[in-house]
């Protein structure tokens, strides 16, 4: 069964959907981040490179992954092949990544940002996964209905869809849809009449075709029937060119990356109204690091001032993930 969105399964409510109004104007640009500081890019390499997991199995037998935050990936039999469609053969090394919170997400700097038709919008998450599979360093593909994953979360709805995400120039993720036709879905996992869920409950995908699979993401666009400007200010006399900033929104597990929009300001253009947000600030200096953490009520046209405090990155990594 040929369908274009991710189906969840599961017993309680489920979450609210929004509106499918489309109020975000096209000829608004989103600033750019600023991640093209090379200490920023090097802590988010290695935060990366510490979250990878990696994984041995049989290629002609495959197997089960669970990741310690609980995805799980499930590989049939012969599911690994090259890129030339020959069959893999022995052992196969998977790595899996998984940024399925709002802390995961900052801290490995993987944005809940979406390309709708060249507009860029905030979406709502129901966790991003990254997996790669490789033998002897040869990157390998999965064929048709090779995979089953299986991403717990605890926001969601059955209007999510599957989405392939790519770094832009700055280095900041931008998510994209994936075609219908990549995605099937298992019939023991479907269920087209009970979408109430318990917490946390899964999302149930199956890649279609010989894919290489990297950063995979359960998303929806946020409709809001109302947004707004939102701005971020640093202190005077404060350089920008070390200093990170963020929104984060707790009602749809989404993170969104500010950019710099002048000499002490970060802003987002499409900010849902009424919403409860937390701007997150990182700053590096000449003796450490320093934070701020401002929480909100976005409300039409906001200001924030931030204010920094002294921070450690471990401090500061158990920060957001209290969020």
């Amino acid at each position: 069964m040929k369908i274009s969105k991710v189906i969840l399964i599961s017993t309680l409510a489920m979450a609210t959907i929004w509106g499918c109004k489309k109020d975000e104007p096209a000829n608004t640009p989103v600033p750019n981040p600023t991640s093209s500081n090379p200490s920023f890019q090097t802590l988010f390499a290695d935060n990366i490179a510490n979250a990878t997991q990696t994984f041995s199995m049989n290629a002609a037998s495959g197997g089960q992954v669970m990741g310690v935050k609980g995805t799980q990936l499930l590989f049939e039999p012969g599911a690994f092949v090259f890129a030339n469609g020959t069959p893999v053969t022995g052992q196969v090394q998977v790595s899996l990544v998984e940024a399925l919170t709002m802390g995961d997400m900052i801290m490995l700097n993987k944005q809940t940002v979406g390309n709708d038709n060249g507009t860029l919008r905030i979406l709502r998450s129901g966790g991003a996964i990254n997996v790669y599979a490789a033998q002897g360093g040869t990157p390998v593909r999965i064929t048709q209905g090779g995979l089953v994953a299986k991403i717990p979360t605890n926001v969601g709805d059955p209007s999510m869809e599957l989405f392939t995400g790519n770094e832009n120039a700055n280095g900041d993720m931008i998510w994209d849809p994936i075609d219908s036709s990549m995605l099937t879905v298992d019939p023991a996992y479907y269920d087209s009449t009970d979408y109430t869920y318990t917490f946390p409950y899964y999302f149930y995908y199956d890649i279609d075709g010989n894919t290489e699979l990297n950063w995979l993401n359960c998303d929806y666009w946020w409709n809001a029937p109302n947004t707004t400007p939102l701005v971020a200010t640093i202190p005077a006399g404060q350089s920008s060119d070390s200093t990170r900033v963020w929104l984060a929104l707790p009602a749809g597990n989404s993170v969104t990356s500010l950019g710099l929009t002048g000499s002490q300001t970060y802003g987002y253009p499409y900010v849902p109204i009424g919403t409860q947000a937390v701007i997150i600030g990182l700053k590096e200096n000449a003796t450490g690091y320093s934070s701020s953490f401002n929480p909100i009520t976005v409300t039409n046209g906001i200001v924030v001032p931030m204010t920094f405090t002294p921070t450690t990155l471990a401090q500061f990594e158990v920060d957001v993930n209290a969020l």
